[in-house]
This record gives C-alpha cells, structure tokens and sequence, in this order.
C-alpha cells in the first residue's frame, strides 16, 4: 500500500511539474509575441514617418519646381492646383507694347482650362513715379519679367510658365494650321503712318490666312481696347475648334513643330503631350473670361493710349481666381434655384 501510495504521490508531481512548465512555455510564448508586436509597430511608425517626410520634400520640391516656372515642371502638384500661364503677344514697334495678354490656367488631370483675357488698357498704379499706366505699357518699361510680375499682382497668384507671340509667331501658327475659318463681324480698314493698308477685312464668312487674322486680333474699332479684346477671345476659342476637326496625332505633330519656334519656358514636348491629352475635349468643356472691371474716362487726356482705363475689380478677380482651382463653388443658377423649391 505504501509503495502504491508513493507511485500515485511520484505521478501527481511530474503532473504539476508538466503543467507549469507549459504554463512558462505559454508565458515565454506570449512574451516573444508582444514584443515583436511591439517592434513590427513600432517599425510600421518610423516607416510610415519616414514615407510622409518624403511625401512632403517631394511635394515641396515639385512646388517650387512650378513656382519657379521650370520646363522640366510642367506638371501638376495636385488635380485642384492649375498651372498658369501667361499669354503675351507683342508687336513690331519700338519699344514692343504687348497687344495681346491672357492667363491659361491649365487643369490637365480634369481636362480643363480656363482662358482670362486682359484689357490692354487695364489700369495698374503704383509702378512708377508718374502715376498710372496702361498694361500694355508695362512690356515696353522692363519687358516679359516686369508684365509678369504685374499679373501676378493683378491675381495674387504665381504665374510660373509663359508663352510669348510676335506678329511673325503668330501668322506663321494659322498658316501651318491651313488658315482659319470663321465669320468677319463687321469691315475692317487700318493704314500705318506710312499710309500703307495693314488690315482690310471684310464682313462676312471666310477663311483667314496668318496675317489677315492678325489684322482682326489688332483691329481696334470705335469700342476701343474691351472690343478688341472681345475679338481675340474669340478668335482664340475658333482656332481651339478648328483643331479639334483634327485627329489627336496630327494635333500633337503640330503643337510640337510649332512650339520649337515660340519663346516659352514650357517644351515642345509637353505642349505635344498637352494637345494629344485634350484630343477629345471641345471648346465648351472651357471658361473663358474678361479681367472684371469696369471703363473708366482718363482725368488727364493727354496720357498715353485711348481715352479709358479698364479698372479691375479685386474682389471679382479673386473670385475669378478661385474658380480656376474649385476654391470657390458657382453660385446655383435662379432658374434652377425656383425649380428646385417648385418640387418641395
């Protein structure tokens, strides 16, 4: 019996010796398990940290690439940041004035543009001693740098990218294009000071060639610089039309033979790549724009330029603005507004 008793006595003790040695191993098991939980996240966070710093300096870095107007930087840091640039053309005389100015805020993640055109008499203040000056008086000061710092004034925004037209430029664009198609709205007559006819349009539906459309984009007519700048919206608006009868390859040849012959900070490369990019986007998926202001008599008649200023409205500029970035929502329409209370 008592042999007995010490066998069940020697049984019971390697019973609990085996169960605290895997309650150990359990323990020991669990141990390792949280702490290399502990290491995973803990790796995951520095990983995860490192990753948005990197994020961040390349952001950072494709910003000022943009700001600083790069040709290596003509993409977009965000769907809901355009990329403007400034339009200029400019004329043959001594010194150049700038006939045409334009801001082409280019979405192309949305496939969307924005065209803003500015009155060559808008109204800027506070650039010299004199007084007030007209826009376009401000290329024949300091050039290209000096016009693009005034916009950039105008819109509180960087305008990082440029793309400037002489008269021959722009001819030579319409007549690689084939001309262009589109209604004359009224005739057209203008002699230099030599007396030599430069512009004779006649009203009516025709096909312009290079110099017979830069006759209509420098016509100025009794309505003086807002008509004008009217005219050349417009004609802007039917040359982007008239493209688009073309398949997106030949577009994308074009833009790039072309390109290589204007003095822009963006490539021939990507302005290929943009035109191929907008190959099925009609004209009407685009916002064009007049600067908002208002005409304002000159006090002094013996300044420079017609009789008017074009004075710009701050408030409605930004506004402007802020719709080329969706930082502003469109007003609903009226109409829409009263159906929509009809059906409550």
């Amino acid at each position: 019996m008592k042999q007995e008793k010490a066998a069940k006595r020697r049984q019971q003790r390697r019973r609990l010796t085996k169960k605290s040695g895997s309650r150990k191993n359990r323990l020991r098991l669990i141990g390792i398990a949280i702490v290399g939980l502990l290491i995973g996240v803990t790796l995951l966070v520095v990983a995860w940290k490192h990753y948005q710093e990197s994020r961040a300096a390349q952001f950072q870095g494709q910003l000022k690439a943009v700001q600083n107007g790069s040709a290596e930087a003509f993409s977009q840091i965000s769907p809901d940041t355009p990329l403007y640039v400034l339009i200029v053309g400019v004329d043959k005389q001594n010194p150049q004035q700038a006939n045409f100015i334009g801001i082409a805020a280019v979405n192309k993640e949305k496939k969307h543009i924005d065209f803003i055109m500015l009155p060559d008499n808008t109204k800027i203040e506070g650039r010299r001693e004199k007084g007030a000056q007209e826009l376009q008086s401000v290329y024949s000061e300091g050039g290209l740098p000096l016009l693009q710092a005034v916009v950039e004034d105008i819109f509180h925004i960087p305008v990082p990218f440029y793309a400037q037209f002489t008269e021959d430029t722009f001819i030579k664009l319409i007549d690689m294009s084939g001309g262009l198609p589109m209604y004359v709205e009224q005739n057209m007559y203008h002699a230099d000071h030599s007396g030599t006819t430069d512009i004779n349009l006649f009203q009516g539906y025709q096909k312009l060639d290079g110099r017979e459309a830069m006759g209509y984009m420098r016509y100025i007519d009794q309505d003086g610089y807002l008509s004008r700048t009217q005219r050349q919206e417009r004609l802007v608006k039917l040359f982007y039309t008239d493209r688009q009868t073309h398949f997106g390859f030949t577009n994308m040849i074009f833009a790039y033979r072309f390109w290589n012959q204007v003095d822009s900070n963006i490539s021939a490369k990507d302005m290929a790549s943009l035109a191929f990019a907008f190959r099925n986007v009609p004209a009407s998926d685009f916002n064009f724009y007049i600067l908002p202001g208002e005409l304002s008599k000159k006090m002094d008649r013996h300044e420079a330029g017609t009789d008017s200023y074009w004075v710009y409205d701050p408030v409605e500029v930004q506004k402007v603005i802020g719709n080329t970035n969706n930082a502003i929502v469109a007003a609903p329409d009226p109409e829409s507004k009263n159906d929509a209370a009809a059906h409550l």
